[in-house]
Formats: structure tokens, sequence, C-alpha cells
């Protein structure tokens, strides 16, 4: 087929979710079929609350960034290649965020490249901004694939200027 770009639809493809994503109730609500959901770690990255609501600059979203002293963990699951544009519109791709192929730990320790969505620089801020009730909560529905220390690190930063 001359001149035809398809996608499959049934092609898996591995996404890292760190922030809200990490409520598997919430992927689903958007629409996206996911699979093999466990715990992902991302090497070389720190956890921020640190891209800005384009309303309310003094709220934000969950963003990583450089940082070769930390990690980040999170929820890998494959979800079909097809649907990634459904994760694109909620991420608010690509003005808001980027989205790139990471290498992320599986929970066996395995590698597997992942899709991960980074805050673009135009909306990013080196400042952890406040998250509103319901971030809050999907980011914590999310802590059963994080580890306990892991857990609390983050608690401390999307709570600590939400008390």
């Amino acid at each position: 087929m001359r001149g035809f770009f398809f996608i499959q639809h049934n092609v898996m493809v591995w996404y890292f979710a760190y922030g809200s994503l990490m409520d598997l109730n919430f992927v689903k609500s958007l629409g996206v079929d996911f699979h093999n959901a466990q715990r992902g770690i991302l090497e070389g990255f720190r956890f921020e609350i640190s891209v800005k609501d384009d309303i309310d600059p003094n709220f934000g979203y969950a963003n990583i960034v450089l940082d070769n002293s930390s990690q980040v963990e999170g929820v890998l699951m494959q979800i079909p290649q097809g649907q990634i544009h459904l994760l694109d519109q909620y991420e608010g791709y690509p003005s808001l965020y980027s989205r790139q192929i990471n290498t992320v730990l599986n929970s066996i320790n395995k590698p597997v490249n992942a899709w991960v969505y980074i805050g673009t620089p135009e909306f990013s801020t080196h400042q952890n901004l406040k998250l509103t009730e319901e971030q809050i909560q999907r980011i914590q529905n999310g802590f059963d694939f994080l580890s306990t220390e892991y857990q609390k690190h983050i608690d401390s930063i999307i709570n600590q200027d939400n008390l």
C-alpha cells in the first residue's frame, strides 16, 4: 500500500506512569486498555510537581527531571500502540509534555523500553507546585506498586503545600 501509514492497533507498547496515571481505574476511564501492570523503576530522574497548570500557575502536574543520583518508581504497563493518542490528549502532548522512549526496569529488574512523558521547558518550573485533592488521590491510588520508602518520599512532596 504505497502512500499509506497506519498504526497496528494490536501491537503492545510499554508505558511508564509516575503521577496521576498510576491510578489504573483512571487509566481505564480514559479508554486505555492496559495489560501487565507492574512496578517500574526509571533511573537517572527525580519526581517533582513542576509542570505549571495553564489556568492557575500555583497548581501543577507531576514531572520528572534528570538527576543521576535519583530514581523514579511508578507503574509500568503495556498498552495498545493505537491508544497512545488517548494518553497524549490527557497529558497535553506536545505542549505541556513531550513523550520519549526510556529504559525502565520492570518488576523483575529486566530493562524494557517504555514511553515516558516529561514536562516541556515552556511549562516547567524549578519549584514544587500544589496539586488538587483529586490529583493527590490518583497518585496515592498507585501506591501499591511503589516501595514503602518511595511512598513516604512521594507523600512528602505531594502534601508539602496541600496540608
